[in-house]
Protein backbone atom coordinates (compact mmCIF):
# COMPACT_ATOMS: atom_id res chain seq x y z
CA UNK A 1 0.00 0.00 0.00
CA UNK A 2 2.02 3.07 -1.06
CA UNK A 3 1.54 6.24 0.99
CA UNK A 4 -0.61 9.24 -0.56
CA UNK A 5 0.49 12.77 0.35
CA UNK A 6 -2.05 15.22 1.52
CA UNK A 7 -2.08 16.62 -1.32
CA UNK A 8 -3.48 13.48 -3.59
CA UNK A 9 -6.38 12.92 -0.98
CA UNK A 10 -9.48 14.33 -2.02
CA UNK A 11 -9.52 17.18 0.58
CA UNK A 12 -5.91 18.06 0.08
CA UNK A 13 -7.01 21.06 -1.37
CA UNK A 14 -10.06 24.04 -1.80
CA UNK A 15 -10.74 22.85 -4.98
CA UNK A 16 -10.55 19.01 -4.08
CA UNK A 17 -13.43 19.43 -1.38
CA UNK A 18 -15.34 21.94 -3.68
CA UNK A 19 -15.53 19.16 -6.90
CA UNK A 20 -16.43 16.60 -4.31
CA UNK A 21 -19.40 18.78 -2.78
CA UNK A 22 -20.24 19.19 -6.51
CA UNK A 23 -20.09 15.36 -7.05
CA UNK A 24 -22.18 15.24 -3.72
CA UNK A 25 -25.08 17.80 -4.63
CA UNK A 26 -25.61 15.55 -8.40
CA UNK A 27 -26.00 12.28 -5.65
CA UNK A 28 -28.58 14.51 -3.57
CA UNK A 29 -30.56 15.91 -7.11
CA UNK A 30 -30.48 12.18 -8.60
CA UNK A 31 -32.03 10.85 -5.40
CA UNK A 32 -34.43 13.15 -4.69
CA UNK A 33 -35.91 12.83 -8.27
CA UNK A 34 -35.82 9.29 -7.81
CA UNK A 35 -37.88 9.98 -4.09
CA UNK A 36 -40.10 12.56 -6.08
CA UNK A 37 -41.19 9.21 -8.64
CA UNK A 38 -41.74 6.73 -5.60
CA UNK A 39 -44.45 9.22 -4.14
CA UNK A 40 -46.37 9.38 -7.18
CA UNK A 41 -46.25 5.50 -7.09
CA UNK A 42 -46.75 5.56 -3.36
CA UNK A 43 -49.72 7.54 -3.60
CA UNK A 44 -52.03 4.14 -3.94
CA UNK A 45 -54.49 3.56 -0.65
CA UNK A 46 -52.66 1.74 2.36
CA UNK A 47 -49.83 2.85 1.34
CA UNK A 48 -50.01 6.38 3.76
CA UNK A 49 -46.82 5.48 6.04
CA UNK A 50 -44.66 4.75 3.03
CA UNK A 51 -45.74 8.01 1.30
CA UNK A 52 -44.74 9.98 4.67
CA UNK A 53 -41.35 8.09 4.76
CA UNK A 54 -41.11 9.35 1.63
CA UNK A 55 -41.99 12.70 1.79
CA UNK A 56 -39.64 12.68 5.48
CA UNK A 57 -36.60 11.49 3.28
CA UNK A 58 -37.19 14.44 0.16
CA UNK A 59 -37.63 17.05 2.75
CA UNK A 60 -34.21 16.04 4.10
CA UNK A 61 -32.28 15.31 1.03
CA UNK A 62 -33.55 19.46 0.58
CA UNK A 63 -31.61 20.09 3.82
CA UNK A 64 -28.71 18.60 2.77
CA UNK A 65 -28.73 20.25 -0.55
CA UNK A 66 -29.04 23.55 1.12
CA UNK A 67 -26.12 22.44 3.46
CA UNK A 68 -24.00 21.16 0.67
CA UNK A 69 -24.62 24.38 -1.58
CA UNK A 70 -23.84 26.65 1.91
CA UNK A 71 -20.61 24.30 1.94
CA UNK A 72 -19.67 24.93 -2.18
CA UNK A 73 -20.34 28.58 -1.29
CA UNK A 74 -17.87 29.01 1.44
CA UNK A 75 -15.40 27.10 -0.15
CA UNK A 76 -15.72 29.51 -3.32
CA UNK A 77 -15.04 31.98 -0.41
CA UNK A 78 -12.02 30.44 0.88
CA UNK A 79 -10.46 30.58 -2.77
CA UNK A 80 -11.07 33.95 -3.34
CA UNK A 81 -9.66 34.81 0.33
CA UNK A 82 -6.62 32.66 -0.71
CA UNK A 83 -6.41 34.40 -4.45
CA UNK A 84 -6.06 37.96 -2.39
CA UNK A 85 -3.47 36.83 -0.02
CA UNK A 86 -1.07 35.01 -2.95
CA UNK A 87 -1.64 38.00 -4.79
CA UNK A 88 -1.03 40.78 -1.96
CA UNK A 89 1.63 38.46 -1.02
CA UNK A 90 3.26 38.97 -4.66
CA UNK A 91 2.12 42.54 -4.56
CA UNK A 92 4.26 43.51 -1.30
CA UNK A 93 7.13 41.00 -2.11
CA UNK A 94 8.85 43.88 -4.03
CA UNK A 95 8.50 45.90 -1.01
CA UNK A 96 9.83 43.17 1.22
CA UNK A 97 12.91 43.13 -0.82
CA UNK A 98 13.59 46.91 -0.99
CA UNK A 99 13.28 47.08 2.59
CA UNK A 100 15.72 44.03 3.27
CA UNK A 101 18.08 45.67 1.16
CA UNK A 102 17.75 49.18 3.19
CA UNK A 103 18.51 47.32 6.47
CA UNK A 104 19.53 49.91 8.90
CA UNK A 105 18.45 52.65 7.61
CA UNK A 106 15.53 55.04 8.66
CA UNK A 107 12.89 56.50 5.31
CA UNK A 108 10.71 59.33 6.93
CA UNK A 109 7.15 58.72 5.71
CA UNK A 110 5.90 62.04 7.70
CA UNK A 111 6.76 64.54 10.05
CA UNK A 112 5.45 64.66 13.47
CA UNK A 113 4.70 66.87 16.11
CA UNK A 114 7.67 67.02 18.82
CA UNK A 115 6.33 65.37 21.81
CA UNK A 116 6.38 68.30 24.44
CA UNK A 117 6.55 67.38 28.92
CA UNK A 118 3.38 69.92 28.85
CA UNK A 119 0.19 68.36 29.93
CA UNK A 120 -2.21 68.86 27.33
CA UNK A 121 -4.59 71.55 27.52
CA UNK A 122 -7.87 70.67 29.84
CA UNK A 123 -11.42 70.55 27.65
CA UNK A 124 -14.15 73.43 27.94
CA UNK A 125 -15.89 72.74 30.62
CA UNK A 126 -13.90 70.26 32.31
CA UNK A 127 -11.71 71.06 35.71
CA UNK A 128 -8.37 69.20 36.47
CA UNK A 129 -8.70 66.78 39.73
CA UNK A 130 -6.37 65.58 42.13
CA UNK A 131 -5.10 62.75 39.58
CA UNK A 132 -3.65 65.31 37.52
CA UNK A 133 -4.48 67.67 34.95
CA UNK A 134 -4.46 64.76 32.15
CA UNK A 135 -7.35 63.31 34.23
CA UNK A 136 -10.00 66.05 33.88
CA UNK A 137 -14.14 65.62 34.98
CA UNK A 138 -17.12 67.48 33.76
CA UNK A 139 -18.48 69.62 35.78
CA UNK A 140 -21.71 68.74 37.59
CA UNK A 141 -24.46 71.35 38.20
CA UNK A 142 -25.12 71.42 42.00
CA UNK A 143 -29.15 70.55 42.66
CA UNK A 144 -30.80 73.59 44.21
CA UNK A 145 -31.23 73.47 47.47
Amino acid sequence: MSKQTRSDTTFGSIEGAAEYLGLLLESVNEARVDLEAETALSSAPGMERRREAIQLAVYKLSQLKQHLTTSHRLLNDLRTIRRLLFAQRQQTAPFEAAAEAATGQFVATAEAAPLSAEAPPSLPGTRPTAAGPHRAQARRPRPRA
